[in-house]
């Protein structure tokens, strides 16, 4: 079924909750992602060789210990699954899950711009950049490929493309995931937050010392995922709203997005945030072996 519908207490309006809209945010983050892959494969030849690295206060102050990355991207993963579990077991998951997803979208649709504007030479004398070549169709397309799979993770295949600074990938997916963990976990699950800032305050801190990227590239990850985050859910307050008019971050882009993809959402006042098994697993299988269903509804605001 593409469509919901349902006629909900406080609403004088039908809600037709319209799944191919998720469907449609999940596309523009696989593009987001594409586009940040066929960039650095593009980039790669226009990095700078033969420069040093350039200034950084970080770099200036404490040691290069290349083995930190595992720490960061063993982080990353944990707080990615969880943002994923967040999502899948939220009782509006099909909404939750659209604003995810359009975010991060967003979020690497603008890192790849930063990536073609300027080329920089990597932090590190010690990273190792496959030799250059001279671009053509079939070289990007052969990178392309071959780095598709890894997902930019470097314990499933080292990096040898050189060229995607600016702004982190891996602090866009750390920040993205705390405040999809922040924003709609259960009240009762909110303790975690402070662990999670922990988690990704440390994983920033060793992309510094494993010398992938430089201070100003962390800094502009976390500006560029949390203020995506921030703009987007306030436009989508206001849109519910009918606000939108006294919201000054109307004028932007996205506000278009937003007045598309949360038409058939429902307004934050009726928005809670419970978990529950998906009907489709729990009427096949958990409901046979399991008894928990009612625990994980009661898990309410």
């Amino acid at each position: 079924m593409d469509t919901d519908t349902s006629i909900l207490p406080g609403i004088k309006r039908q809600i037709t909750l319209q799944r191919s809209k998720t469907f449609l945010a999940l596309l523009l983050l696989i593009f987001g992602w594409v586009i940040n892959i066929i960039t650095l494969a593009w980039v790669h030849d226009r990095v700078p060789r033969n420069y040093e690295p350039l200034p950084d206060l970080f770099f200036s102050i404490f040691p290069e210990i290349p083995e930190t990355i595992r720490i960061t991207e063993f982080i990353m993963l944990f707080m990615v699954i969880n943002a994923l579990g967040v999502i899948y077991f939220h009782q509006h998951r099909w909404i939750v899950g659209r604003r995810v997803f359009l975010c991060i979208a967003i979020s690497y649709i603008f890192r790849a711009i930063c990536i073609c504007l300027l080329q920089v030479p990597v932090p590190s004398k010690n990273t190792y950049c496959a030799p250059q070549e001279i671009s053509s169709f079939s070289v990007v397309s052969r990178r392309v490929i071959t780095t598709f799979w890894s997902a930019g993770i470097e314990f499933l295949r080292p990096r040898i493309l050189c060229g995607d600074l600016l702004v982190s990938g891996h602090t866009i997916c750390l920040f993205t995931a705390l405040y999809t963990f922040k924003h709609y976990a259960p009240q009762k699950l909110r303790v975690l937050n402070i662990l999670y800032r922990i988690m990704a305050l440390i994983a920033i801190i060793c992309i510094l010392f494993a010398r992938k990227h430089y201070s100003i590239d962390v800094f502009l990850g976390y500006i560029v995922a949390t203020n995506v985050f921030r703009i987007y859910h306030s436009l989508m307050y206001s849109f519910h709203q009918n606000e939108m008019d006294k919201n000054l971050l109307s004028q932007n882009i996205l506000s278009g997005m937003v007045a598309y993809f949360e038409k058939d959402a429902l307004p934050p006042y009726l928005f809670a945030n419970i978990f529950e098994v998906p009907s489709l697993i729990n009427d096949k299988y958990f409901s046979k072996f399991c008894g928990y269903k009612k625990e994980l509804r009661n898990l309410d605001i």
